[in-house]
């Protein structure tokens, strides 16, 4: 008897599990969606969109081609505004290649998009949509596995089985105003299904993936990691009329080569483009002041940047390990370079230091091997640890100091030899013969640069730098003859 009860109730368990549905609903083009009603928590007669009702939500396929969610439903003599895309809600529709997602939705719940092997297009319009916890659309939204497990990439980020890794467009409708964070992160990490014949389907690695955002309008927002590792997107847009990027927003991108920004943008966040492998030249907009924590860390292919006139801050790392960063430009209005800046750049030769730059962090210039060349151009007053340590080529090169010494310690060019020419441009160096740190150096003074001329030119002051005149020719501290104003 007890054990045709617990047979019973068993039986009713799975009976009652198996409607997972309140309505079943058809969209303007006839196709079944069926709805979860979700107003005892979003009020004012809300549903989530949700499965047909099969409790072992498996390989169902019951989405299939183009499907539109509508901003609401009628049924039972109501009007019903969709509000969500419940858990699982699409997943195992492996028919399913374009989904368009109405104004209406605030949330996407976990693994709705999963194992949706065919989807190609996201049409996304919702402009209510909240930030979550989790990426509202990969890895946990959309994938190809059953089954939570990670598999580690070189860099040691996670890759979720969970990818998209067929989708390749996304369309971001013109009345959005705000993408969340996380929002597309993920879409392409490189996975394909090889085999579809079994469960655990076989992974293997390929190049698929998101290659294609498109922005019909201009959000004002975009939050953080909102398409981080989308890692075959290869070039992008943000519209004009964008006034806030998140952090991380392109880190990962692995063949991004070109990206545009707006005018009007202040800032690049932190971790912004990093490792974006295949950028390998990018224009900052005017606007830009302040250029956060590695913002473009191990971006390997970047050869050149140009700084705008504005920029006020280098953030730590910013730079750190461009191998292929060969020219940088750096603007009169910076004051700051933050600790490893540039440290790295192992293909940078020569770097000027504007003269409003006040103080150098440690590490900025470090093991930037090929650098041969450093000219600071005025008011620096201290240069930190370790700053050019490891610059082997500077043992040959040239480091034009500014008139007034500024600060170091004894490992801030570690590593590099005493035969560096300091030459101190338009001044005198005693001070530097004076000091512990800087004396060690080679210093060639206007004596000895002008021996070639004559031994009997006469040493003079004009306007508090050293020249030497002959024959009423002037002539630098390097001996070469310069037009002195009257």
């Amino acid at each position: 008897m007890k054990r045709t009860n617990i047979i019973l109730i068993m039986l009713a368990m799975v009976a009652t599990s198996a409607v997972a549905h309140d309505f079943e609903v058809k969209n303007a083009a006839g196709a079944s969606l069926w709805y979860n009603n979700v107003t005892a928590t979003y009020g004012s007669n809300a549903v989530e969109v949700t499965y047909s009702g099969t409790w072992y939500n498996a390989v169902k396929d019951e989405y299939k081609n183009d499907i539109a969610i509508p901003d609401s439903i009628s049924t039972g003599g109501k009007i019903y505004k969709v509000v969500g895309i419940g858990e699982q809600a699409f997943s195992y529709c492996a028919s399913l290649k374009t989904i368009t997602i109405p104004e209406s939705i605030e949330y996407i719940k976990n693994k709705a998009f999963e194992a949706c092997y065919s989807l190609r297009v996201v049409n996304y319009n919702a402009v209510n949509c909240k930030d979550l916890s989790l990426p509202q659309f990969a890895p946990f939204s959309f994938g190809n596995m059953a089954y939570s497990e990670y598999v580690y990439d070189a860099d040691g980020d996670p890759e979720s089985f969970w990818s998209a890794y067929g989708l390749r467009t996304v369309n971001i409708g013109e009345k959005v105003e705000h993408i969340p964070a996380y929002m597309f992160y993920g879409m392409g990490g490189g996975l394909q299904q090889a085999d579809l014949t079994t469960r655990p389907y076989k992974i293997e690695n390929s190049k698929v993936g998101v290659t294609k955002i498109n922005f019909l309008g201009s959000p004002k927002t975009i939050g953080n990691q909102a398409f981080r590792a989308c890692r075959l997107l290869r070039e992008i847009t943000i519209p004009d009329g964008v006034t806030s990027l998140g952090q991380a927003l392109f880190a990962n991108c692995d063949t991004l080569s070109k990206v545009v920004l707006p005018e009007g943008i202040e800032e690049i966040p932190a971790y912004f483009f990093s490792t974006c492998k295949e950028m390998s030249v990018f224009n900052l907009p005017s606007t830009v002041k302040n250029i956060n924590y590695e913002s473009f860390k191990n971006c390997a292919k970047l050869t050149e940047i140009t700084l705008p006139e504005g920029l006020t801050t280098v953030g730590p790392s910013a730079f750190r390990a461009c191998e292929n960063l060969k020219t940088v430009v750096l603007p009169s209005t910076l004051t700051s370079i933050d600790g490893y800046a540039f440290s790295d750049c192992t293909s940078l030769e020569e770097i000027t230091i504007p003269a409003a730059v006040e103080g150098i962090g440690n590490y900025a210039f470090e093991d930037c091997t090929h650098l041969k060349t450093v000219r600071m151009e005025g008011n620096t007053k201290l240069i930190g640890n370790f700053v050019f340590a490891g610059c082997m080529n500077l043992s040959s090169g040239e480091f034009y100091a500014p008139r007034k010494m500024p600060q170091i310690a004894d490992n801030t060019f570690e590593g590099v030899e005493n035969s560096m020419k300091v030459i101190v441009e338009g001044g005198d160096e005693t001070e530097y013969r004076q000091d512990e740190n800087w004396s060690r150096f080679f210093m060639p003074t206007a004596v000895e640069n002008i021996e070639s001329i004559n031994r009997h030119a006469r040493k003079v002051m004009i306007n508090g730098a050293i020249y030497i005149e002959k024959d009423g020719h002037y002539f630098n501290i390097l001996g070469n003859e310069v037009q002195l104003k009257d």
